[in-house]
Protein backbone atom coordinates (compact mmCIF):
# COMPACT_ATOMS: atom_id res chain seq x y z
CA UNK A 1 0.00 0.00 0.00
CA UNK A 2 1.42 3.39 -0.97
CA UNK A 3 1.64 6.35 1.39
CA UNK A 4 -1.09 8.09 -0.59
CA UNK A 5 -3.42 5.10 -0.13
CA UNK A 6 -2.61 4.92 3.59
CA UNK A 7 -3.28 8.61 3.98
CA UNK A 8 -6.60 8.45 2.15
CA UNK A 9 -7.71 5.42 4.17
CA UNK A 10 -6.85 7.14 7.44
CA UNK A 11 -8.44 10.42 6.32
CA UNK A 12 -11.71 8.69 5.42
CA UNK A 13 -11.92 7.21 8.92
CA UNK A 14 -11.84 10.66 10.53
CA UNK A 15 -14.92 12.79 11.21
CA UNK A 16 -15.44 15.68 8.75
CA UNK A 17 -14.15 18.39 11.12
CA UNK A 18 -10.87 16.51 11.61
CA UNK A 19 -10.60 15.90 7.87
CA UNK A 20 -10.76 19.66 7.36
CA UNK A 21 -8.04 20.11 9.98
CA UNK A 22 -5.79 17.61 8.17
CA UNK A 23 -6.31 19.45 4.87
CA UNK A 24 -5.44 22.78 6.54
CA UNK A 25 -2.29 21.24 8.02
CA UNK A 26 -1.24 19.80 4.67
CA UNK A 27 -1.72 23.23 3.05
CA UNK A 28 0.40 24.77 5.82
CA UNK A 29 3.18 22.25 5.21
CA UNK A 30 3.08 22.83 1.47
CA UNK A 31 3.30 26.59 1.98
CA UNK A 32 6.07 26.40 4.59
CA UNK A 33 8.36 23.57 3.53
CA UNK A 34 10.31 23.77 0.27
CA UNK A 35 9.83 20.62 -1.75
CA UNK A 36 10.44 19.39 -5.24
CA UNK A 37 8.42 21.43 -7.71
CA UNK A 38 6.84 23.81 -5.18
CA UNK A 39 8.21 27.26 -5.92
CA UNK A 40 5.55 28.92 -3.70
CA UNK A 41 7.23 27.66 -0.50
CA UNK A 42 8.29 30.30 1.99
CA UNK A 43 12.02 30.79 2.48
CA UNK A 44 12.31 31.87 6.11
CA UNK A 45 15.34 33.68 7.47
CA UNK A 46 17.22 31.77 10.17
CA UNK A 47 16.56 32.82 13.76
CA UNK A 48 19.16 35.14 15.28
CA UNK A 49 21.73 33.66 17.61
CA UNK A 50 21.25 34.95 21.13
CA UNK A 51 24.28 36.40 22.88
CA UNK A 52 23.27 35.07 26.29
CA UNK A 53 22.95 38.61 27.65
CA UNK A 54 19.91 39.09 29.88
CA UNK A 55 18.38 42.58 30.00
CA UNK A 56 18.68 44.29 33.42
CA UNK A 57 15.86 43.38 35.79
CA UNK A 58 14.56 40.55 33.63
CA UNK A 59 15.67 37.73 35.91
CA UNK A 60 14.59 39.66 38.99
CA UNK A 61 11.12 40.11 37.56
CA UNK A 62 10.67 36.39 36.99
CA UNK A 63 12.55 34.87 39.88
CA UNK A 64 12.12 37.58 42.52
CA UNK A 65 10.26 37.01 45.79
CA UNK A 66 6.50 37.00 45.57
Amino acid sequence: MTIEEQLLETLRQLPPELQAEVVDFAAFLRYRAPHRGHSDAVQLDPLPVLSGRVPPGWKDGIYGPR
